[in-house]
């Protein structure tokens, strides 16, 4: 597992004035708007107008516009063009042909060879327990302005997925590149999943059986859909505290990080102290279950899917010992490290050091 820092810096949300379309999830807009802006500039953009937006209508065209611009410079220094907007609805219309979501990303990936190099390559693994999918965008380097394309790209497949589904996919992780990112905290807001900057490529993982989900959207459907694809997530649906708590819990545990305290969060969140408590109250959970829940996910997480010692993976969990660790592991699993990850890795498990390492 690789220990890349990132650091949550909190981001000023837009004030009320400025929004002016009823439930716009702000704290999930302004960030984001932040890193594009950013990246306009530091292209030398500033044109008045490529000025950020305001509200969500605004939002849907600037993000568009945006993306396409960094992707046009982009294109400037390879040898082929990014995929049109007609050729991504092409692509959007074949999925929705599907049976189930499984078919509908091999329809995505067999859409993209057609149109290799331009659309980059698409792959998904299968494991026992779950799926991951796979973004390459075939880039021959690596920037932040092709990495923030990327990572749109990435969500955009997601909204796809999704609104074919009719209903979120459960990810488990996501990860966002091989650039280590100072500020991964807009990208845990749009992908409401524990996120790895600074690993390998660009993926979704998710349980396997989301795969077997049915493919419920029709034609008559998809104009409405496409017109603002993919920014759905920006309109009305709030993520809840409790959920935004966890995501920042996991994402910091699995990438070796402090966990954030109370007071961290409740300022990384943009809230007061005795309001996030009040919050969490109220959803019935506190900052303490939370942190239990996330230790308890990453460390199965990490016995589920490598081969380190218990004494490393209880180090960077935070217990003082490897027996301390296997009490609280005990505890929850009722069973020790050693037993849960010869159960879980069944066959792979071959030649794994021993629960006492």
């Amino acid at each position: 597992m690789n220990r890349q820092r990132s650091v949550v810096r909190r981001s000023a949300p837009l004030s009320t004035s400025q929004v002016d379309n009823a439930g716009l999830a702000s704290d999930i807009f302004a960030p984001l708007v932040a890193l594009l802006a950013a990246e306009l500039r530091r292209g030398g953009d500033t044109s008045e107008r490529h000025r950020p937006p305001t509200n969500l209508i605004q939002f849907t065209a600037w993000y568009l516009s945006t993306v396409q611009r960094l992707e046009q410079r982009l294109s400037e220094a390879q040898s082929h063009g990014p995929m049109s907007r007609s050729e991504v609805e092409l692509q959007c219309r074949l999925a929705l042909s599907a049976s189930n979501l499984e078919e509908a990303i091999q329809l995505c990936a067999q859409f993209a060879a057609l149109l290799y190099p331009r659309a980059g390559r698409i792959g998904l693994e299968l494991h026992p327990e779950h799926a991951t999918f796979r973004l390459d965008s075939l880039r021959p380097q690596v920037s932040s302005a092709s990495s923030l394309v990327d990572i749109t790209g990435l969500f955009a497949y997601l909204q796809l997925l999704q609104w074919l589904a009719g209903r979120a996919l459960p990810l488990q992780r996501v990860r966002i590149g091989p650039l280590r990112r100072e500020d991964v905290l807009p990208f845990l807001r749009l992908f409401k999943a524990p996120v790895l900057a600074g690993g390998e490529g660009y993926a979704l993982e998710f349980p396997r059986a989301a795969l077997a989900v049915p493919v419920v959207r029709t034609p008559a459907e998809f104009p409405a859909f496409f017109a603002c694809f993919p920014c759905e997530v920006f309109g009305p649906r709030v993520r809840g505290l409790a959920e935004q708590v966890s995501a920042l819990l996991v994402a910091a545990l699995r990438q070796g990080v402090s966990l954030p305290g109370q007071v961290r969060l409740a300022e990384d969140l943009g809230l007061s102290l005795s309001t996030f408590r009040q919050r969490l109250r109220a959803a019935g959970t506190g900052y303490r279950q939370l942190r239990a829940e996330a230790v308890r996910a990453a460390a199965c997480d990490a016995l589920r899917e490598s081969d380190r010692p218990v004494v490393d993976i209880a180090q960077q969990l935070g217990f003082a010992d490897a027996a301390s660790f296997r009490r609280a592991f005990l505890r929850w699993e009722g069973a020790t490290p050693g037993a849960w990850r010869a159960r879980h890795r069944g066959a792979d498990t071959g030649g794994l050091r021993d629960d006492r390492e």
